[in-house]
């Protein structure tokens, strides 16, 4: 049995296809201890790279056990040379650099800063209690399901201020969203071209808004491949008949 993490539109094309090849599989969004009810023969993690941390004690145990983990890693974007980019690379260090961000932009412009969140709502909740949040208007982009949506109105997002849309999205699309909703600071994770993470900065860039990138996580996480097709075909030769 194939267990599948993630709930990416690349996790859902690998589901799709593995079900057209008649494989036993189960598709997770998260993992716990408690979720091997059935010990599987094989993990693929198609998961966002900001999770890469949270499953190490998942790649240890799959390492004990013998157990083949193949890990979607999305290569590392090219980040452009722009004095209007501020790389980080750590959250803590996202939330220290908007703090200084939006301090800054709040006393220079004299009003509330406009932050766009393309990371999720998964750590939202710290950029709401940051101190900063009292000088900002937070405007945040999630997917369009309703309990990413309802979390969100409950740390006190406004329905207005949700952005529930299904990406891959342009440049221009982007741009059009930023200029919209009045962007002054762009907040995104480097999650590579597949996902967006290039139109993102470059929309950004043009409009002339600051943007605070979390970089990835170095980390050593075995097998990998680069997309899709990869990981099919090593499924297809290695994957228990």
């Amino acid at each position: 049995m194939i267990m599948l993490l993630g709930e990416t539109a690349a996790a859902r094309e690998i589901s799709k296809c593995l079900d057209i090849r008649g494989l036993e599989f189960m598709r997770l969004q998260t993992w716990t201890e408690k979720t091997c009810l059935k010990v599987p023969s094989l993990i693929l993690d198609a998961s966002p790279p900001s999770s890469s941390v949270k499953l190490a004690p998942l790649r240890q145990w799959c390492d004990q056990q013998s157990i083949p983990y193949l890990r979607l890693e999305r290569p590392e974007t090219v980040i452009p040379d722009s004095l209007l980019i501020y790389p980080v690379s750590t959250w803590e260090e996202a939330l220290l650099q908007l703090e200084q961000r939006v301090g800054a932009m709040h006393q220079s412009i004299g009003g509330t800063v406009t932050v766009f969140v393309t990371t999720g709502s998964h750590q939202l909740e710290s950029i709401v209690q940051a101190p900063f949040a009292r000088y900002a208007r937070l405007v945040v982009r999630v997917l369009p399901e309703g309990r990413l949506v309802q979390k969100c109105q409950e740390m006190g997002i406004i329905p207005r201020d949700i952005v529930a849309m299904q990406g891959q999205f342009s440049k221009e699309i982007n741009k059009a969203l930023f200029k919209f909703y009045g962007a002054d600071i762009l907040l995104t994770r480097d999650s590579g071209s597949a996902g967006g993470t290039d139109t993102k900065i470059s929309a950004a860039i043009e409009l002339g808004i600051e943007t605070v990138l979390v970089k990835r996580t170095k980390t050593n996480v075995g097998l990998t491949v680069n997309n899709v097709k990869e990981l099919l075909d090593w499924v297809d030769k290695n994957s228990p008949k």
